[in-house]
């Protein structure tokens, strides 16, 4: 499916004296996405997918496929409902341990998936009363094996701890299910040996359980080089991946699966917003805050490297710590960091924040009426 741009432009300076954006913008590098995907596909040693949830948006899920992703990780029968449209034939993993029967048989039967994950043993009824056991269906049992500590926490939510993993899988292989595993060792993961720590306990669990692992899906977690993350670079994390893969199961491997979905979105958007309202030197109100394109940066309050336009010219001189808020009539529209801004900034200046290509653009709202967000495609953005 085409989804090429009227336009592209050179950089961020042309498009705003092109286009003078009054909305909230979402600047997007093909080149860069397509760099990411690249360093994952030469870097990581199996089969590589994308977290859909991270963006879904039709231009990110088209060149993914169109680049060789076969596979997607989808939470739900509209995410899948994307794939089927933007990236047909590819294969879909719904990796969401949270589901009803009847989203289990519409993804089964309308979506032809053949690949579940479950974390409870409850949710192996769920499977077995929708989808006849078959060695053509993989049941990915999701375990947890310790927080890691630099992350984004998934551990309270989702993942069986190791005894119950063994019991899950001894039951699926049983039951005539194809058995794999899984674990995610949190978002934006500045702990490569988190990464070791979990294969190591796939060891522990496929052994004692009697299975012959089919897929290891080492999940997502790849961070993005945000100003304030102290993480490696991901060559670190494939070379993790790989030696304890190899140390656990020597050549009896098991097919590597990923799931990144910040690793491979983050760089190639940057946001752009107008100043609306300054106020003495303290605080600076947006075009748009938590309520829309800011919300992840509020809740894992990391900092994305920014500058300030004022036309097509950048300000710089002596800088002070300001507050950012949003647009909207609530007190909650406001970020728990200050930023570093120019001390002339003004209205109708902008900021553009880099590596906001995840959790931007999927989680927007519409409160108080601040709905209208733009895309452009610029080759040169902030990163």
């Amino acid at each position: 499916m085409d989804i090429s741009p009227a336009r592209t432009y050179a950089d961020t300076a042309e498009l705003i004296a092109t286009e003078e954006p009054d909305f909230p913008s979402f600047l997007f590098s093909e080149r860069l996405l397509v760099n990411a995907i690249k360093t994952f596909q030469s870097g990581f040693d199996g089969l590589l997918t994308y977290a859909v949830k991270a963006n879904p948006s039709p231009h990110i899920l088209s060149i993914m496929h169109r680049e060789g992703l076969k596979a997607f990780d989808v939470a739900s029968n509209a995410e899948m409902a994307l794939i089927e449209k933007y990236a047909p034939g590819a294969g879909m993993h719904y990796n969401n341990p949270i589901k009803s029967r009847r989203e289990i048989k519409r993804a089964y039967e309308e979506f032809g998936v053949r690949s579940f994950t479950i974390d409870h043993v409850a949710q192996l009824d769920q499977l077995a009363a929708v989808v006849p056991p078959s060695e053509d269906v993989e049941v990915t049992v999701r375990f947890k094996a310790g927080k890691a500590l630099k992350s984004y926490d998934f551990g309270t939510k989702f993942g069986v701890m190791e005894d119950g993993a063994i019991s899950m899988c001894t039951l699926t292989k049983a039951m005539g299910y194809t058995t794999s595993l899984c674990f995610h060792v949190g978002s934006q993961c500045e702990d490569a040996y988190a990464y070791e720590r979990h294969i190591a306990a796939t060891g522990r669990i496929a052994q004692a359980s009697g299975i012959e692992l089919k897929r290891l899906n080492v999940g997502g977690g790849f961070p993005a080089p945000y100003i304030s993350s102290s993480a490696p670079p991901l060559e670190v994390y494939f070379d993790t991946i790989h030696t304890a893969v190899t140390d656990t199961f020597g050549s009896n491997k098991p097919q590597l699966i990923a799931e990144p979905g910040r690793g491979l979105s983050t760089g190639c958007t940057s946001l752009l917003l107008r100043v609306k309202h300054v106020r003495g030197e303290q605080s600076v109100y947006l075009n748009d805050g938590v309520y829309g394109s800011l919300m992840e940066a509020m809740i894992l309050e990391f900092m994305p490297p920014l500058r300030v336009w004022r036309g097509d010219k950048i300000v710089g001189g002596e800088t002070w710590d300001f507050k950012i808020f949003g647009p909207t009539c609530d007190s909650y529209d406001v970020m728990p960091q200050t930023f570093l801004l120019p001390a002339a900034i003004a209205e109708d200046d902008y900021i553009e924040f880099g590596l906001m290509g995840a959790y931007t653009q999927a989680s927007l709202t519409d409160f108080n009426g601040f709905n209208r967000r733009e895309l452009y495609w610029v080759n040169d953005i902030l990163v």
